[in-house]
């Protein structure tokens, strides 16, 4: 049974959650909120952004950018939120789905390593891998605690309209009416002591804390633990899996018998994320003296193989079924106010170190230690808890397994297409234990063994997040990039710090427009987000050779947002095997093509999705795109119109021989054609291409389409 946060008020409600709300849906009252007194006086800014996480700095900066005053609330020392707390290195997959500032991010990184640290021996060996692999520290995808601190700070710094606050945490909000706008806080230090307390307003609130408080506080309804098993989620709920761990006899990704599919309480595990650090020898002195409190070697496993995956020999001290993740006390923690929170992470802070203590002993890496350099006021322990995931609003949307699979709802390569998008998430649903296994020969499911584990990178995305999820339904003034609206499934994927870091910054471009506008954030519409974002080289919808610096990168991501662009051609997909999986990194299933030339039924598409022309399809006439074919209803689209227009502009061909009618759909666009079937469709001559005869590319194509819409809109 959790251990209930200290409010009295708070016990039956949450004693009614537990018997009869097993899938728990609360407002404030859950939250652990404190009444305080607050100064008379108030700091106020155009912006307030709680929590100095990848999201929130986003959100800073792109609100810094647009000329906006804005204050980041951060609990710790330093900004960065886990990035600089422990998880040392980005969770992306496919390299080119960052974007925005998580891209300017990693570039950073990557100029710091080979300049800085250019002599360091992992720096050198990455700088030669070809290709280079994930986690390379010569690409920026991971790197040490404190150069995440420093790249973070030096990056807002470089906005003066941005004050940073550190050592503080929210502890309440201030309304007017249905309206957020302030926020009460109070200073906290790295044992967990409370001090003085202040308060901020602003025209717009972001909360991109982890456990997102601010819903507690101002009474928006959310949701923690597990949803049941639905027709939209095939996967929630109690569930046992193959995965983290090996159960002999059957394949791959499998769901074993006694997943009941029911809802609960349940949070995945939490953890410090230690960093070690190789000493070269067991006489060092950052080796644990004597086990922390309630040691037990039995919990822990470690392979004494494992090397540094970053510079100044360090490692990421990531265990996951016996090493440093603890089930159990996620839920207690998130629902928990600072007083609580303070002893729980003495459990957690303990559980790890016991960890790094069998590793030193029963392990046999006596030369691995905390980092003499990390964390130097903390003890060299990690400033945060790693949180994998908090509270979930209900909002305007709420994402699902459905959202983010590629086969239930989706084409096989992608989720299905969602034209609100804002964000996109390239990462498997990727849950960790809610109930960790309680013998080392653990059965491979019911009692004893590890439940909710979930790593399903083959059904996966990428997939896109719209604006909506951020918005609460009721409450104005105030949005969620990182707490989101989602099932407990989706945010299992969503929960990776390069897709809170896009939706971080679409949530601050949508607070400066608002501002702006005089509107209220979830008034402001989404193509007004969509153009700044974009204008902002943040990626949409994904592809692996449409970097944001390429000519035709915009007008190729509104395309898609209109689904104008095939993107499950049957080459896409295995012929040896399943359906690509994310494992793969198989960057030629999400290519673009710019650069090819395009085709008559590829351009079809596009024009008709494009100019959002209505379909109009009297017969079936041409023989070779009959009925089933890709573009069937887009060349007969073309077609209807053309032969309605008194100047007809689609060409096909009358075979004398078969008297076959033939559309060509494989035959190559040349300029002048598309100028003519785009005149044609917007029945407004279009200027005519230099070099008309030669042949259009795909990426000219759209930016040909994309020029002209506004024409006929």
């Amino acid at each position: 049974m959790i251990r209930l946060p200290f409010m009295t008020r708070l016990i039956p409600l949450l004693c009614l959650f537990i018997t009869l709300l097993p899938a728990l849906n609360l407002q404030a009252e859950a939250a652990g909120k404190t009444t305080v007194t607050v100064p008379a006086y108030a700091k106020k800014y155009d912006l307030v952004v709680i929590g100095g996480t990848p999201a929130g700095i986003a959100a800073a900066i792109a609100a810094g950018r647009a000329g906006k005053t804005v204050i980041i609330i951060e609990q710790s020392p330093v900004l960065g939120g886990v990035l600089s707390s422990g998880v040392i290195r980005l969770d992306d997959l496919y390299v080119e789905s960052n974007s925005g500032v998580m891209e300017e991010f990693r570039q950073r990184v990557r100029t710091f390593h080979r300049t800085e640290l250019a002599e360091d021996p992992l720096v050198k060996a990455h700088i030669e891998q070809n290709p280079p692999l994930r986690w390379n520290v010569a690409e920026g995808r991971a790197w040490e605690p404190h150069t995440a601190a420093r790249i973070y700070s030096e990056m807002v710094a470089e906005l003066k309209t941005i004050t940073t606050r550190f050592n503080e945490v929210a502890v309440d909000v201030k309304m007017k009416k249905d309206r957020v706008i302030g926020v009460i806080t109070q200073d906290r230090d790295n044992q967990g002591k409370l001090g003085k307390k202040h308060l901020y307003t602003g025209r717009v609130i972001i909360d991109a804390t982890y456990e997102a408080d601010l819903a507690a506080f101002a009474k928006v309804p959310f949701r923690i633990g597990r949803e049941a098993r639905s027709n939209e989620e095939p996967h929630a709920g109690r569930i046992y899996t193959d995965f983290f761990r090996r159960v002999s006899g059957i394949l791959n990704s499998t769901i074993l018998p006694e997943s009941t599919g029911e809802a609960d309480n349940r949070s995945q595990a939490f953890t410090y994320r230690l960093t070690g650090k190789d000493y070269g020898r067991a006489d060092h002195s950052y080796r644990l003296k004597k086990p922390p409190p309630d040691y037990d070697p039995v919990k822990y496993r470690w392979n004494r193989n494992t090397k540094p995956i970053i510079p100044n020999r360090k490692f990421d001290l990531l265990g996951i079924s016996w090493g440093g993740d603890l089930t159990g006390h996620g839920t207690r923690w998130v629902l928990a106010d600072w007083e609580e929170r303070a002893e729980i992470e003495k459990i957690y802070r303990n559980y790890d170190l016991g960890w790094l203590y069998y590793i030193q002993t029963e392990g046999g890496s006596p030369n691995i230690g905390l980092p003499d350099d990390e964390f130097i006021d903390n003890n060299n322990l990690p400033y945060r808890l790693y949180v994998r995931q908090g509270r979930r609003i209900e909002g305007r949307y709420t994402l699902t397994e459905s959202d983010v699979h590629k086969d239930l709802r989706g084409n096989g390569l992608r989720g299905p297409l969602n034209p609100d998008s804002v964000a996109i998430g390239v990462y498997g649903i990727d849950a960790h234990n809610v109930q960790g296994p309680t013998v080392r020969m653990e059965p491979p499911y019911g009692e004893g063994a590890a439940e909710g584990t979930l790593h399903l990178l083959d059904v996966t995305g990428p997939y896109q997040i719209p604006y909506d999820v951020m918005v609460p339904k009721h409450h104005k003034g105030i949005l969620f990039p990182v707490g989101i609206s989602s099932t407990h499934i989706a945010m299992c994927t969503v929960r990776m710090e390069p897709v809170w870091s896009a939706l971080g910054q679409a949530a601050g471009i949508a607070a400066a427009l608002a501002i702006d506008n005089e509107l209220d954030p979830g008034d402001v519409p989404v193509s007004q987000i969509q153009d700044e974002l974009l204008n902002q080289r943040c990626v949409l919808f994904f592809y692996t050779d449409l970097p944001g610096g390429a000519r035709s990168f915009e007008a190729v991501q509104k395309l898609s947002l209109l689904g104008a662009v095939s993107d499950n051609e049957v080459h896409h997909f295995r012929s040896n095997g399943p359906a690509t999986s994310l494992t793969d990194v198989n960057t030629d299933a999400y290519r673009f093509r710019p650069n090819e030339p395009v085709k008559m039924g590829e351009f079809a598409r596009m024009v008709v999705k494009g100019f959002q022309i209505p379909l109009s399809i009297t017969a079936a006439h041409f023989s070779d795109v009959p009925r089933g074919h890709p573009v069937f209803k887009y060349i007969e689209t073309l077609y209807d119109y053309s032969t309605q227009s008194l100047a007809p502009f689609f060409d096909y061909e009358v075979h004398k021989a078969t008297k076959k009618v033939l559309a060509h759909p494989d035959q190559v666009v040349n300029r002048a054609n598309a100028t003519r079937i785009i005149s044609g469709l917007l029945q407004k001559k279009v200027p005519i291409q230099p070099k008309p005869n030669t042949n259009l590319t795909r990426g000219e194509a759209a930016q040909l389409i994309f020029q002209h819409r506004t024409i006929r809109h």
